[in-house]
């Protein structure tokens, strides 16, 4: 009689649980990815851009570039002001940059940046209306949480400006580490900065670096499919104060110049002639050529200054320079002499800068 009565409900209760819960099982077909990476595509590309760097301000030697998204805009009158995310190796020791978009250029000025986490906002103007994604998911209104297995979309320009703004899909493959999101969709050099997004259209983070070899007791072999991006879980907060403070942060501290000897200068700039900002008698020292930005020399130092002293030691070449420059730490006052050359005439400049 127990067991009978046991059995009964036992199958009452199992009848109320089907009863209950409605099952469903979401199935995507290759033509349904297809179709939400083509709209998506469609949507997102005119707000990824590639960034691009030059050696001169005449912007025609084309040094390297990274990818980069239009997160954001402001007004003023007839001009906007664009943000755009990057990478901070895509932006570091770059004096020129400019905005390519596909059919247009746009001079680029750095913004912030945070060295330690690998991200910059980088800006430009124009009156040109032009897409951005816009700052929900940084507000903390909305996060995404990846999941291994889901779809995820990269764009962004690699190799070459020719593969501007190149879509690649894969999957996610790792979370662990709730800073960076490991996935297969192919990004190469040129891809760095550029946006990963899933196939809602969520922006998920900033493609950053792969894995391409390992060791192993056989020698160095290849590695493929593994690429890493800085998640949103980070970015959007580290994004969200560099826009708020432009203010940097860095891991050492630098002048934030590029610089030569003299000798090399004259033969590698001039063409072994000597030019008019060079004096004759300028045998020690060290030649300025650009200016890096968001560094303490923006605003003091200018290219084709020559450094002759540190804190009224003098400096001979560029090793020398090097060493006296060793052991800088940040908050340091240093007191640097140059020789300028402006208006016809050349002077000695001392400049003060606070690292």
């Amino acid at each position: 009689m127990k067991k009978w009565i046991m059995l009964t409900l036992l199958t009452l209760f199992s009848f109320t649980l089907t009863g209950c819960f409605e099952r469903q099982t979401t199935v995507y077909t290759l033509e349904d990815v297809q179709s939400q990476v083509t709209e998506l595509y469609e949507k997102l590309s005119p707000m990824t851009v590639a960034v691009v760097s030059y050696d001169t301000t005449e912007y025609t030697i084309k040094a390297g570039h990274g990818s980069g998204l239009i997160y954001d805009r402001t007004e003023s009158g007839i001009m906007y002001t664009y943000y755009v995310i990057t990478n901070y190796h895509v932006i570091e020791s770059q004096a020129y940059m400019r905005i390519f978009t596909g059919n247009k250029y746009y001079i680029a000025t750095a913004y912030a940046a945070n060295e330690v986490e690998d991200l910059a906002i980088v800006t430009f103007s124009t009156m040109d209306d032009l897409a951005y994604y816009g700052v929900e998911q940084f507000n903390g209104t909305k996060v995404v949480e990846p999941i291994v297995g889901s779809f995820v979309i990269a764009i962004g320009t690699p190799l070459d400006l020719e593969f501007f703004n190149t879509a690649t899909i894969g999957i996610v493959g790792r979370t662990r580490n709730s800073k960076i999101i490991q996935h297969d969709a192919a990004i190469n050099p040129g891809n760095s900065g550029g946006p990963l997004f899933d196939l809602s259209g969520n922006l998920l983070g900033f493609n950053t670096w792969k894995r391409t070899t390992t060791n192993t007791s056989d020698g160095e072999i290849a590695v493929d499919g593994i690429g890493f991006a800085i998640s949103m879980d980070i970015a959007k907060d580290i994004v969200t104060n560099l826009r708020n403070t432009q203010e940097s942060v860095f891991i050492s501290p630098k002048i934030g110049v590029t610089v030569m000897n003299i000798s090399d200068a004259i033969t590698n700039l001039y063409g072994g002639v000597r030019p008019t900002h060079i004096e004759e008698t300028q045998t020690t020292g060290v030649y300025v050529n650009t200016i890096i930005p968001l560094r303490p020399a923006v605003g003091k130092l200018k290219a084709q200054d020559i450094i002759t002293q540190v804190n009224g030691e003098a400096v001979e070449n560029l090793i020398d320079l090097s060493t006296k420059l060793s052991n800088m730490q940040f908050g340091q006052t240093l007191t640097l002499t140059v020789r300028r050359y402006q208006s016809g005439a050349f002077t000695t400049q001392t400049i003060i800068l606070v690292l």
